[in-house]
């Protein structure tokens, strides 16, 4: 049985975990939808793009949102542990990922939003 957390800005379904030092989601943003712009502090991602077209912000060192680049199907992105980053579907598609979340403590409340 699937366990889908709806968000505001779709959905995503737990994969796999092993304790709390590794999490596996898939993540389906729906378009024109984008996530907070966040960072981890005890744990980095890798994001493999399933689907669609992934569209990542970052913020650079003066403070301002910039583009980090955007990520077509098969394409991966690695996230550092307290790197800002934001996730935004800009087409008129579904974007699916998978993320793997890799550290210390791989929970819902290592979130430090902007």
């Amino acid at each position: 049985m699937e366990n889908k957390t709806q968000r505001q800005w779709g959905y995503y379904t737990v994969l796999y975990e092993n304790g709390s030092k590794v999490k596996v989601k898939e993540l389906t943003v729906d378009p024109g939808k984008q996530l907070s712009m966040q960072r981890h502090a005890d744990r980095a991602e890798h994001w493999f793009v399933v689907e669609g077209t992934a569209t990542i912000y970052t913020i650079n060192c003066s403070t301002d949102i910039e583009l980090l680049d955007t990520f077509d199907q098969f394409q991966h992105i690695h996230i550092n542990q307290k790197q800002w980053h934001q996730l935004a579907n800009e087409t008129d598609h579904p974007l699916k990922l998978v993320e793997i979340q890799y550290g210390e403590n791989c929970v819902e409340e290592d979130i430090e939003r902007l």
